[in-house]
């Protein structure tokens, strides 16, 4: 094992990419460790150095790029581009989620906020305050519930629009809703009661 092991180490790309396409994980492995120290670097700087956003990314980067080995001829490229440009577009959707995200906290803060907010400096960062603690919440929601928060109040879609984009009932939207709301409800618990009841009326 150690002598395989060691030759595929020394193995090439295209090598290494038959051998995990043939179903071999020790030269996944072996894959894994040669480019991750690429993928990290290529990311790290283009999330301005934020650590957990990069290991966030660069995971993604990785289960997609597995998901995609079947698939790539080792002869029509270079793994390097071709993780770099998986890399690109996991970034580019990270991106997207994190202006979901602000656009969401923009949202439900407009919504609450004091009509003097602008001429009290406290109750402006308060507002600010509110904001990141909406999109911390909108964060911990599952992929499902945050989506439909997001459509509902951020793209503004009605229920019968969600049902249609879904390929589900009216009625199961609604209650998809309610629960989002309720998750919301429960993962803002203790910082502003009052912007958090404020979703039941949305």
């Amino acid at each position: 094992m150690k002598a395989v092991a060691g030759s595929q180490r020394l193995a090439g790309d295209r090598e290494l990419i038959r051998a995990v396409q043939a179903g071999d994980s020790s030269a996944l492995t072996v894959l894994y460790r040669r480019y991750l120290p690429t993928v990290w670097r290529y990311v790290y700087w283009r999330v301005g150095r934020h650590r957990h956003v990069a290991e966030d990314v660069v995971s993604e980067t990785f289960l997609a790029a597995i998901g995609q080995l079947r698939g790539f001829d080792p002869e029509g490229g270079s793994v390097a581009a071709w993780l770099t440009a998986i890399a690109r577009h996991k970034l580019i959707d990270h991106q997207r989620r994190t202006d979901r995200e602000r656009r969401a906290a923009r949202d439900v803060q407009q919504r609450h906020q004091m009509d003097d907010c602008r001429d009290s400096p406290q109750s402006a960062a308060g507002a600010i305050e509110t904001r990141e603690r909406v999109m911390q919440t909108m964060h911990h929601l599952s992929d499902e519930e945050r989506l439909m928060l997001e459509w509902k109040y951020v793209d503004r879609l009605a229920v019968r629009e969600i049902a249609a984009r879904l390929g589900r009932t009216e009625k199961a939207v609604e209650s998809l809703l309610y629960r989002a709301r309720r998750s919301f409800r429960k993962h803002f618990a203790g910082t502003d009661d009052d912007v958090a009841a404020g979703l039941t009326g949305m």
